[in-house]
């Protein structure tokens, strides 16, 4: 019989900058999603000891723009929004995931966060490419290396759906956001004053650092995950 344990699981903070954090909707693999209230810090579940299982805890906002974070248990009991990534997969990957290395993903992602040159968006990665090499058994450590990314700089504030970009904007000496070539990307604009969500978009696409295009586009834009 295979033993069940409490497991408390420690929520990221949610930038005050950002729009209103209305709640969180947490899924423990395929099971039906809970929603907790947004000062919610720590959640717990009862799972099966030591056997992995996805985590996703989306952020509730007035437009549901924002990219989930996540964990793998038993690697991590920190949801973080680079787990997210980390979880999605996992949850999608279906049965080929109880044969892969998780936890040395897990820690990949944390590593490229810091050496990759551009900011590490893990959302930006071929995500068919990667669940193809887990579901195949040919993967390898480059799949997670950022590709064909470019750095624009910007004279006006926007909101990447990944969180932690949003911090890096705001403290980089020169803030400029990250794009993939050939990949349409979504970033919010600031609510006007009064507005009770967020209004318009600004979709950049680009098929070289010199070949840029910015489109603005009226909201609500809601986020799909893998």
């Amino acid at each position: 019989m295979t033993k069940e344990e409490i497991v408390d699981f420690e929520l990221p903070e949610w930038p005050e900058y950002l729009p209103e954090l209305k709640g969180w909707k947490i899924q423990v693999l395929y099971n039906e999603a809970l929603e907790a209230p947004p000062d919610t810090k720590i959640i717990s579940f009862h799972l099966q000891k030591n056997r992995p299982c996805s985590i996703i805890a989306r952020p509730i906002t007035q437009n549901n723009f924002f990219k989930s974070a996540g964990t793998i248990y038993p690697y991590s009991k920190a949801i973080s929004w680079s787990g997210g990534y980390a979880a999605s997969l996992y949850k999608t990957a279906g049965q080929a995931a109880q044969s892969f290395n998780w936890e040395k993903l897990m820690q990949t992602l944390d590593e490229k966060a810091l050496d990759e040159e551009a900011f590490y968006n893990p959302w930006l990665l071929d995500t068919q490419e990667i669940l193809e090499g887990i579901a195949y058994h040919n993967f390898t450590a480059t799949k997670l290396k950022q590709n064909q990314t470019f750095c624009l700089e910007l004279d006006f504030e926007v909101f990447s759906s990944y969180v932690p970009e949003n911090d890096f904007m705001r403290t980089a000496e020169r803030p400029y956001v990250t794009v993939k070539k050939d990949l349409p990307q979504l970033f919010a604009l600031p609510q006007s004053p009064g507005a009770a969500a967020l209004e318009y978009a600004l979709l950049i696409s680009a098929s070289s650092a010199k070949n840029i295009s910015l489109e603005f586009i009226s909201m609500p834009i809601y986020i799909e995950e893998i």
